[in-house]
Order: C-alpha cells, then sequence, then structure tokens
C-alpha cells in the first residue's frame, strides 16, 4: 500500500522536481517506510512505500527496468503475485526482487493491457513505457484503490489523492455543482468519475488510460461482471462459496507485516474472523482484533465482538467512539476524506485504524463488499419484492411478506417504499429520493434549475434486472462511497486494509447463484449464513439486526455535536450560491423540534467541506494549501 503520484506534459517537456516532490509531500501518510522520484522526457513520477511484502529495497519504487524500457509506480495489492510470478518464470523472465511490483511489470511486459485479467487483488498504478512513448494507468475491478486524474491540453496530473493534484493545481479547487447537488438533493456520493472539485476526475474502476505523448486517450474497460457457473444443488453451491471465501481469505493473509482483522460483530466480519480461525493450522496466525463500541445499547455490539472472539482465541482490542472525538478531529478527518461524509460513521472506522496503528498491526482484513454482491441490505426485502412482482409471482411475494413480519415484528412501509423504488425506472427514483427526504427545498434554486436531476445511468451488464440492480450497489450507489472511507482513514494511519469478499472470482460466483440463495423468507444472505455454519457462531448467523459501525447519530446531533451542526448551518446560510438560506434556516430552526436530523447533516457536512477545502478555512486547512504552482496548463 503506498501512494503514487505523477505528471506527464504533452511533446515532452519537462516535468519541473520540484512539482513531483510537492505532491509526494502530501502523500506521505500513505508511506512513510520511504519515498522515491523517477524523470522522463516528458513525464515525472513519485511515489511513498507502506513497505507489505519484500521489505527490502529491491522493491523501492519507482521501479525501473532501463532494458525493458519501462517504469512503474503501484498502489496496493497483487494477492495471486506467487502464482503469476512462477508462470512469468517458466515463460522466460527474471526476477530481482521478491515482491508483487515486479510481478505487475514483468506481466505487462508480457501481456500489455491483458496482464489486468491475471491480476486478482486491489491496485492502482501508473506505468511509463518508454519506447512506446506512452503512460498506462490502471484501476482494480471495484476501486478499492483511488486514482485521480486533471488532464488539460498540455498534459496530465494524477494521484491517489486529489490534495496531490491540487498541490500543482491550485486552480481546481472549484466545486463541481453537479456533484454539489447529488449530495444535497439525494445523498448521493461516489456516484461516477466526477469528483467534489471540478476538472479533477477519478479513473473508473475496472478501466485503464493509455495517453499518448500528445495526451490522447480514453479509459477503456477491461472487466465486465459476470456470473460463474453454480453447482445445481443447494448443498454444492454453498460448499463451492466457502471453497472460494476460504481461498479468498487465504491468499489475502500473504504478508510479511503483522495481519490482524476489523471486527464489528456483524456476520460479514465474523465470517473472514473465523475464517481465519478456520485456516489457523496452514496459516500459523494469531489474530489480532480491532473493533469499535459506543455508549449505546442500540448500537453497541460489543457482546456479539466478545463472542466472536472467544471463539477465535482472539487478541482483541476495542475503542470507544466518542462525539467530542468526532469534533475533535473533524478537521484532519476532513482532510484525509477530501469530499464530504454522508454520517458520522467513518469516524468510528477512523478510530480503529487509530487502534491498529497503537498495536503496531500494518494489514487488516475487513468485511466490507459482502451486502452488495449478496443483497446484505435492509431495503434487499423491497428489492426482491418488486422482483417477483416483475416476474408475477405475487404468491411468492405474499410469503415474502409474512416471513419479513413474523421475523423482524416490524411494520411493511419501509419495504414497501422500497418495493416501490426498485419498481420504478432510475429517473424517476431520483425525484422520489428528494421528495422523501424534502431536499430540493434546501438547494439554490439555480443550482437545482442548472443540474436537476443530475441522474447517472448505471453499468447494466446482465440481462435480468434483479442482478443489475446488484451491481449497481457495487459501482454506482453503494460500495465506492465505502471505498473511499476504508481507503482514507486506513491510509490516514499507514494502515492497510484487504477486502476478502471482493476477490473477483467469488463476486463472479455470487452474480450466478439463483435469488432464494441470497434472500429467502426474509433472511439476507442466505448463502453466506449457510455456508458458515459450524464455522462461526450460531448467536451471530442468526442475527436479524444490522449496524455495521452506525454510531448513534441522532443522539449525537442533538447533545455534543448540536453546537457543530448549527454552526455549520449558520454558515451554509450565507452561501447562496449553492444553498436556499430560507430554507436552511428553518432547518436550523426546527432542529431541536422534529427536523430532519438526515437533511442536516447533509448541509451541515457539505458546508464544512466548503469551509475547508475551498475556502481553506478551520484548522487543518492550511495543509491543503498548494506548494508549488507556475506551469502552464
Amino acid at each position: 500500500m503506498c501512494g503514487i503520484a505523477g505528471i506527464m506534459r504533452t511533446g515532452g517537456e519537462p516535468v519541473p522536481p520540484g512539482h513531483i516532490e510537492a505532491m509526494v509531500a502530501t502523500l506521505r501518510h500513505r508511506g512513510p517506510d520511504g519515498d522515491g522520484i523517477y524523470f522522463a522526457p516528458g513525464v515525472g513520477f513519485g511515489h511513498t512505500r507502506l513497505a507489505i511484502i519484500d521489505l527490502s529495497s529491491a522493491s523501492d519504487q519507482p521501479f525501473v527496468d532501463d532494458f525493458a524500457g519501462l517504469s512503474l509506480i503501484f498502489n496496493g495489492e497483487i494477492y495471486n503475485y506467487v502464482e503469476l510470478r512462477q508462470e512469468l518464470k517458466e515463460l522466460g523472465h527474471t526476477f530481482r526482487s521478491t515482491g508483487d511490483t515486479e510481478v505487475i511489470l514483468r506481466a505487462y511486459e508480457q501481456w500489455g493491457a491483458d496482464c489486468l485479467q491475471r491480476l486478482n487483488g486491489m491496485f492502482a498504478f501508473a506505468l511509463w513505457d518508454n519506447r512506446r512513448r506512452q503512460l498506462f494507468l490502471a484501476r482494480d475491478r471495484f476501486g478499492e484503490k483511488p486514482l485521480y486524474i486533471a488532464r488539460s491540453p498540455r498534459g496530465a496530473v494524477f494521484a491517489s489523492e486529489m490534495k496531490a493534484i491540487l498541490a500543482v493545481r491550485p486552480d481546481l479547487r472549484v466545486p463541481n455543482g453537479t456533484v454539489v447537488f447529488r449530495y444535497l438533493s439525494r445523498g448521493d456520493l461516489d456516484l461516477d468519475h466526477q469528483t467534489f472539485f471540478e476538472g479533477i476526475e477519478s479513473l473508473p474502476a475496472a478501466h485503464y488510460l493509455v495517453l499518448d505523448a500528445d495526451g490522447r486517450g480514453e479509459p477503456r474497460r477491461y472487466w465486465h461482471a459476470t456470473s460463474a457457473s453454480v453447482p445445481r444443488t443447494r448443498r454444492g453451491a454453498i460448499e463451492r462459496y466457502r471453497e472460494l471465501l476460504f481461498d479468498s481469505v487465504r491468499i489475502r493473509l500473504r504478508s510479511d507485516v503483522p495481519v490482524g482483522s476489523s471486527l464489528s460483530g456483524g456476520l460479514d466480519s465474523s465470517s473472514i474472523v473465523s475464517t481465519i480461525h478456520a485456516q489457523k493450522g496452514a496459516q500459523a496466525v494469531h489474530q489480532k482484533t480491532f473493533s469499535a463500541r459506543f455508549h449505546s445499547q442500540a448500537h453497541d455490539e460489543g457482546r456479539f465482538i466478545e463472542t466472536v472472539a472467544h471463539h477465535v482465541d482472539a487478541d482483541g482490542h476495542a475503542v470507544w467512539v466518542e462525539p467530542e472525538g468526532f469534533a475533535n478531529e473533524f478537521a484532519t478527518l476532513q482532510w484525509h476524506q477530501e469530499e464530504p461524509m454522508a454520517s458520522a460513521s467513518p469516524f468510528a472506522q477512523w478510530s480503529v485504524m487509530r487502534l491498529a496503528h497503537e498495536n503496531a498491526t500494518t494489514v487488516l482484513l475487513d468485511g466490507q463488499g459482502a451486502d452488495e454482491s449478496l443483497a446484505g441490505y435492509d431495503q434487499s426485502h423491497g428489492m426482491f419484492w418488486a422482483h417477483w412482482l416483475r416476474h408475477g409471482r405475487v404468491d411468492k411475494v405474499g410469503r415474502e411478506v409474512v416471513a419479513f413480519l413474523r421475523r423482524y415484528h416490524g411494520g411493511l412501509a419501509e419495504p414497501g417504499l422500497f418495493a416501490a423504488y426498485y419498481l420504478l425506472p432510475g429517473r424517476f427514483r431520483d425525484n422520489l429520493a428528494e421528495l422523501y427526504y424534502r431536499s430540493g427545498d434546501v438547494v439554490a434554486h439555480d443550482l437545482h434549475r442548472q443540474f436537476a436531476p443530475a441522474h447517472v445511468d448505471t453499468y447494466e451488464p446482465f440481462p435480468d434486472r434483479l442482478r443489475n440492480e446488484l451491481v449497481r450497489w457495487q459501482t454506482t450507489t453503494q460500495l465506492p462511497e465505502f471505498l473511499r472511507y476504508a481507503d482514507r482513514n486506513s491510509m490516514a494511519f499507514s494502515r492497510e486494509v484487504r477486502l476478502p469478499f471482493l476477490d473477483h472470482r467469488l463476486v463472479e460466483y455470487t452474480f450466478g447463484l439463483p435469488p432464494d440463495l441470497l434472500l429467502n423468507q426474509a433472511v439476507t444472505k442466505v448463502t453466506l449464513r449457510e455456508s458458515m455454519r459450524g464455522i462461526v457462531p450460531d448467536a451471530i448467523i442468526n442475527r436479524k439486526d444490522k449496524l455495521a459501525y452506525a454510531p448513534p447519530q441522532k443522539q449525537w446531533i442533538h447533545g455534543v455535536l448540536r453546537d457543530w451542526v448549527s454552526n455549520h448551518l449558520r454558515s451554509a446560510e450565507s452561501r447562496s450560491a449553492f444553498f436556499n438560506p430560507r430554507s436552511v434556516l428553518r432547518l436550523r430552526e426546527h432542529l431541536d423540534t422534529g427536523g430532519s436530523e438526515t437533511l442536516a447533516w447533509r448541509v451541515a457536512s457539505t458546508e464544512a467541506w466548503f469551509c475547508q477545502l475551498i475556502d481553506s478555512r478551520g484548522p487543518g486547512a492550511q495543509r491543503m494549501k498548494a506548494e508549488v504552482s507556475g506551469l502552464d496548463w
């Protein structure tokens, strides 16, 4: 895990060394174990290293092979590097290191862009091909590792984080009206390649980009979501899923530094921790687990955390997450996140990463990524009801409704609303979300008129709508936001997060499962639950609630964080180009008398982003200021 940064100038124009050094300086938290720079006519690379595999200087970056004419900077991990290395050796390649960095370079040398199909991992890398005079940029299938780019007629600037780009392109510190509108009106974050900064984009997940010497080139998709074949019997299907999950965990334990796990007490993280324990003999791992606790009985998962930790004989560590800590550390958290946060939940993960740092554990396996492909969110019930209604299966919907009432003892309003939502076409959903939260009023009239509805078309690789809805969660509306939180929170403390549920083999297999092995009789994530029986304690397998590091945000907003929210709402009233002052005033005045906490947080978090990252006001904002400028872009 590292930080990468680079500049490409058209026509071979030299890159001033000071610019690369300024970019690298903003990324040192991502790689405290070393740094390096590389220059060739028209290109400059910078790298900060967090040493995980092959701790020797042989794997330092930029990794340069003058004979092959290739130079590489890489952020991430290639989990199947051992197998790829052996395959490449058999094809005649020699290696001077034992890590995964050189495997990428040799794989590109052997297969070109097709090498991406062979990589099992999380990655963002830049490779300069000196013979072809072209820059090759690539990002992993699900976007676990970030890669941002700003292009202009004179070249391109790219980096792991936007702050590195702003260090040399301060002119890009301009808000993107489309993205601001999406968040204020619908709560959407990280929907596509656009960012909150006008002119800075992310390279989409599962894409690569080749830029020629004149800076020409467009992103190309190299991986398409597909469904793998599944055994016909229920037992066979479940056993095969367990085999794939076990292997995903196995290769994600490859490391030359200490490895631990995040443990929330939910099914997903408990499955990872228990799977590691089940492989203990082969891996020789004594686990450390890291968890967040809350002083709210409705939100704290302590008893589940302790059940799992005892079951696997783990060295458990926990941190109590407090609203005072959020208020005190928000400026630093925002600086690392770079874009607004839809809740206080990222602070819980932030606290867990700091805890891992304090306990000298560099790598953490985490359960993120299961809910999107396995239909684990609460809204899955409505999604599946809509699916069966579209297929005329009113009988199936009836059975699911009855099962839902028996299992959850709650009303049908929420799942019914989501069923209606998932029956609608995408563009109508945008309007429904705005009406539901009554959020359109807080948006400035001109902004609303200019950008509404700012709909994002979804990648739809499957012929059936249900699987495409799950793909939408994975590529658009859910997972990308959570992956940003995870990357920035972990790298702020120089930690690495690995996600076994995002092994592409496992995801492709999950997309091949029939609906009843995802949700049946109101039970979500059926295949995962059944595959983990006898491995994960029954108390976890049979859980009905889902919390996922959710702090008692409503309680916080009306308590310790009331002034924080109220002050940012007051500040937003004067930013009339983006907010409707009268509506924000009403929101602030009714905060304690039945106003919407969700909408209040959305406005306050947006204004907090404006203050720190656009206005450069408040604690920590000074670090966002450009260190150099002067190049003509």
